[in-house]
């Protein structure tokens, strides 16, 4: 997909395997990562691994919409 939302607790591999994986096989995507795990560390890893941004949960719509326009996808 072109925009990806992306949580990090999944069943099958978690959100940094995802972005990793992405990164292995060079996907381009636009990924913002929602997560309720707002650690400094899991942020800086996302964002290490390509996300464009972290938004914590629950979304704040203000916040979503504020990081769509900074990356020009609204």
């Amino acid at each position: 997909g072109e925009v990806v939302f992306l949580d990090l607790t999944m069943p099958e591999m978690d959100g940094f395997q995802l972005l990793e994986a992405m990164k292995a096989e060079n996907l381009k995507s636009f990924v913002f990562v929602i997560s309720a795990d707002v650690q400094p560390e899991a942020r800086s890893r996302v964002l290490d691994l390509g996300a464009m941004d972290f938004i914590k949960k629950p979304i704040n719509a203000a916040k979503l919409k504020e990081s769509l326009i900074h990356f020009g996808l609204i």
